[in-house]
């Protein structure tokens, strides 16, 4: 077997999903998927002494990352995650474009990138690599409708702070589930998330 399809059945046994983009001459970037869950919250997030915390990363994604990153190196290849635990910081890589291109699912009228097994409970992450994998590049619009939007208004209606218009967030910053605005109860961050909840895609489609 080819060491790049060893690398992608590895990824694909450590998380639920994986699909790789073009980065630059040299490098992909490895989008892996994993589901969350109320036994795996990958959206617990937290704030201690005015630094962001991304608990629910730590627990569930930093060991699969590390195991990845060290079968990556051991084949010979730079393997290194984006951002924190694989999850970009501001500024960086749009991680939902980049998994709709990689074909790991289709952007909502959310905003969210919707699976048709996973629905809006994919959480994203990715490494940058030297490893030969982009013969796995699927070429997908980002814009291209989930078939589960087609009539539906569900998420731009109960919007509560009415920054959704279809695919596309008027100003992200606004949002409630937003690092900067998200309340904060007992040291952890509560997301809002409605639109995510109230989904018809929630459970798959």
């Amino acid at each position: 077997m080819a060491v790049a399809q060893q690398i992608v059945n590895y990824a694909e046994y450590l998380f639920d999903i994986a699909g790789v983009r073009p980065l630059s001459i040299g490098f992909n970037l490895l989008v892996l998927g994993l589901e969350s869950t109320p036994e795996r919250d990958l959206d617990e997030f937290g704030r201690t002494d005015k630094s962001f915390h991304l608990y629910g990363f730590r627990r569930h994604v930093q060991p699969r990352l590390l195991s990845l990153i060290n079968f990556m190196r051991s084949k010979g290849y730079s393997a290194e995650p984006v951002g924190r635990y694989g999850y970009p910081l501001e500024g960086q890589i749009n991680l939902k474009t980049e998994a709709i291109y990689a074909g790991l699912g289709k952007r909502g009228k959310n905003t969210i990138v919707l699976h048709p097994k996973y629905g809006t409970r994919l959480r994203f992450m990715a490494l940058k690599t030297t490893a030969p994998i982009e013969t796995l590049i699927t070429s997908i619009s980002p814009d291209e409708e989930s078939p589960v939007c087609n009539g539906c208004s569900i998420c731009i209606d109960i919007c509560p702070v009415g920054i959704l218009e279809p695919y596309h967030m008027l100003n992200p910053s606004l949002c409630l589930s937003s690092s900067d605005i998200t309340k904060e109860q007992n040291g952890k961050l509560v997301n809002c998330d409605i639109c995510l909840h109230q989904c018809p895609a929630r459970d798959g489609f």
